[in-house]
């Protein structure tokens, strides 16, 4: 691992340390689903992704804790980006984003903010992970918000 991951290993609070722990065991879980079903990637990341959201992927229980749901897009994106850049690429990336307000990327009349309106219009009980992946169609990896900052945007214009 190079020095540059390990100093942001280090620098990681524990929140970004529980939720690059259960990047890795959802991919671990995908990959040996994957493994032992003999499936596609999509068709494992699909069937994962499910098992998640239903309480019954092959992962430790805290894991729920960390995430409320997943997607088969999230899992192929955090496959991707463990695939590209190993560890370093399922490290949060709040040192890009935390310069910015919530304001920047949902004010009156943002892209974001009108994207992801359009998107409430179509599925108004969604979770802040999939309106993410849908905010994520639109915009370049580094022009997201953290999944926090969509929580607090579903927060505020669900009540």
């Amino acid at each position: 691992m190079p020095d540059d991951s390990l100093r942001q290993l280090g620098r990681l609070e524990e929140g970004g340390f529980r939720r690059l722990a259960a990047r890795l065991a959802l991919l671990r879980a995908y990959a040996h689903h994957r493994e032992n079903e003999s499936l596609s990637g999509v068709q494992a990341q699909e069937e994962t992704a499910e098992a998640f959201d239903e309480r019954t992927a092959a992962v430790d229980d805290w894991v729920y804790d960390v995430y409320d749901s997943v997607t088969a897009r999230t899992l192929r994106r955090w496959a991707r980006q463990f695939r590209d850049d190993g560890l370093q690429g399922l490290i949060d990336r709040h040192g890009r984003r935390s310069e910015r307000s919530y304001d920047s990327y949902f004010g009156a009349g943002s892209e974001l903010r009108k994207v992801a309106l359009h998107y409430l219009a179509d599925h108004p009980d969604c979770t802040s992970t999939e309106l993410l992946d849908a905010l994520a169609e639109h915009v370049d990896e580094e022009e997201l918000p953290t999944r926090r900052t969509v929580q607090r945007f579903l927060q505020k214009v669900g009540g």
